[in-house]
């Protein structure tokens, strides 16, 4: 089975808008750094939210997880324009 494109799904996604690596707000308009997993049962789930200060590499990965990095526009409480920056399974 073949798993969706990770900016293809997250594209949309409902996030909140505080940094969890330096707690500022994200407002509109601004960059995102996004760092998801992909589950079975869930599909993409995002897990962390950052602004522009975040990391854009996967350190370690957890073990057969595919996770992935990705850059959003933060849009009225959503990311658009999604890329992918980094991920740990092609």
């Amino acid at each position: 089975m073949t798993r969706p494109s990770p900016a293809a799904a997250l594209n949309g996604v409902q996030v909140g808008n505080i940094c969890d690596r330096c707690n500022r707000g994200i407002r509109t308009g601004d960059k995102a750094v996004v760092y998801a997993t992909y589950y079975d049962s869930d599909g993409w789930v995002v897990r962390r939210v950052m602004c522009d200060c975040g990391s854009r590499t996967i350190g370690l990965p957890t073990d057969g997880a595919d996770e992935v990095i990705v850059e959003a526009v933060y849009w009225r409480g959503r990311l658009v324009g999604v890329n992918t920056v980094c991920r740990s399974r092609p």
